[in-house]
């Protein structure tokens, strides 16, 4: 079900820690190989993979962000196309005004499709300012209000008193699938408020002086990463997203998650000499792990270890 979105998943790994499909190094005929597999099941409205279930739309913002980043590493026009279609796809899905769900213009929103969608929109808005900086036209047509509305999303979700963010709608935690329910507790982790300051962040709100997402970075510095298999805490989405966050807010917050997450990530590693085919994997461990699988987990992790160089801290922040 998740094969499309997992290829885009490592994919950028893979784009993050800055391979691509160019050049002289080990990975490079499987990136090419994974952004043409991309290309291939990039459908004519430019949806990337089946839409056999409602959950489609998390393969396509994947998938998108992946080939948006990939073009904005090679300025290549084999990716500049397809990027493009997969924007306006991802534009055509949003609800007028507001954020995503499940399929196109759904009517309702939640934050979890809402922060797939705006790493990608977040990343074609970068490769726009690089072009500019370097005085050239934008070469992505990237739906302006989108920004706008991603953040009047959050901003409805989140709770003044606190920062916590809700799934969909305030005080509702995160999704568990059902059986995962008991044993990954939505209480243990803080994966929406962490989706939700990013979005502020990336949408130009002023980190130091912006209440919700200090409020976000309390609640996130009070659910540090931690490797225990039994006590429900393991949530490699919480811990990509609010790295990515806490790296922006910097400071104290981002000093004390660095060090809890680089401990729960590099110490569970497998380093199996028995089943070397699992060395150097992440075993997938987490509310998501059954569906994401060892290459949905393997990937996170990459992504979490890459966060502090993959994108530029917001302005005023240490």
């Amino acid at each position: 079900m998740y094969d499309v979105g997992v290829s885009g998943l490592a994919l950028c790994a893979f784009l993050g820690a800055g391979y691509t499909n160019r050049g002289d190094h080990e990975f490079a005929r499987t990136v090419s190989r994974g952004l043409k597999y991309l290309k291939d099941v990039q459908d004519p409205e430019g949806c990337f993979g089946p839409r056999l279930t409602q959950q489609y739309i998390y393969n396509h913002a994947v998938s998108a962000l992946a080939m948006v980043e990939a073009y904005g590493m090679t300025g290549s026009p084999i990716f500049k196309g397809s990027a493009q279609r997969a924007l306006d796809f991802a534009a055509l899905a949003r609800n007028p005004d507001l954020a995503w769900r499940y399929g196109i213009q759904p009517g309702d929103n939640d934050t979890s499709v809402t922060g797939s969608m705006m790493l990608t929109f977040g990343s074609a808005r970068l490769v726009n300012a690089h072009a500019r900086a370097q005085g050239s036209p934008e070469p992505l047509a990237v739906d302006g209000s989108a920004i706008a509305g991603i953040r009047s999303w959050v901003e409805s979700v989140t709770d003044p008193a606190t920062g916590r963010v809700g799934y969909l709608m305030r005080g509702k935690g995160p999704a568990r699938p059902h059986d995962q329910l008991d044993r990954f507790p939505a209480e243990k982790s803080e994966s929406m408020t962490s989706v939700a300051m990013l979005a502020r962040i990336f949408g130009g709100e002023d980190v130091r002086g912006s209440d919700a997402i200090q409020q976000g970075a309390a609640l996130c510095a009070s659910r540090l990463p931690t490797w225990n298999e039994s006590d429900g805490s393991i949530d490699m989405y919480y811990w990509y997203y609010a790295t990515l966050a806490m790296f922006q807010v910097g400071g104290e917050h981002w000093d004390k998650w660095k060090v809890a997450m680089d401990k729960a990530i590099v110490d569970s590693q497998r380093r199996d000499t028995e089943y070397c085919q699992l060395k150097g994997s992440w075993d997938p461990v987490g509310p998501w792990g059954p569906d994401g699988g060892r290459v949905y987990s393997t990937a996170l992790m990459a992504m979490c270890l890459e966060a502090h160089y993959r994108y530029d801290r917001a302005r005023g922040t240490r």
